[in-house]
């Protein structure tokens, strides 16, 4: 479990309750990693959504298939950001692997775990939903210039 303040003073969470943010972090707990740890495989269950606090993680693609192109860029985060949000989506699959370039500090959130929370609490889930929309949205964009710079 982590604070409820801890939570707070990141953007992700700004909607949310005292009532809710107590919730979360009763699903949550503060861990560190070394380089190089692999926090995130793609194609894998999706079961956590990380915070991260300390360090920056890299997210990559791999893609699979004969002529594919293999771990490629296609993200980093930032102190501050989340990953894992393929937690909250279905099918709860992780479309990226995320390793961390540094030594990181997260908060892991048990996935599921928040997954009936906001089954029960339906205003949590749309907070949760929209700040989730505007992530997915940030990195589709991200992909979007790369592309366009591998293109060019």
């Amino acid at each position: 479990m982590v604070s409820s303040e801890l939570l707070r003073r990141y953007p992700f969470f700004a909607l949310l309750t005292d009532e809710q943010l107590r919730a979360m972090a009763l699903v949550s707990e503060e861990k560190t990693y070394p380089k190089e740890t692999l926090l995130l495989k793609e194609n894998t269950a999706a079961n956590k959504l990380i915070l991260l606090l300390e360090g920056d993680v890299d997210l990559i693609y791999s893609g699979g298939g004969e002529g594919a192109i293999s771990n490629a860029l296609v993200g980093s985060i930032a102190p501050g950001e989340m990953l894992g949000v393929s937690s909250l989506i279905e099918p709860y699959t992780y479309i990226s692997s995320a390793r961390a370039t540094v030594p990181v500090k997260v908060v892991e959130i048990d996935g599921p775990a928040v997954r009936a929370l906001m089954q029960v609490d339906k205003l949590l889930g749309y907070a949760l939903m929209r700040n989730v929309s505007a992530a997915v949205l940030e990195r589709l964009k991200y992909t979007q210039v790369e592309l366009a710079a591998a293109r060019a």
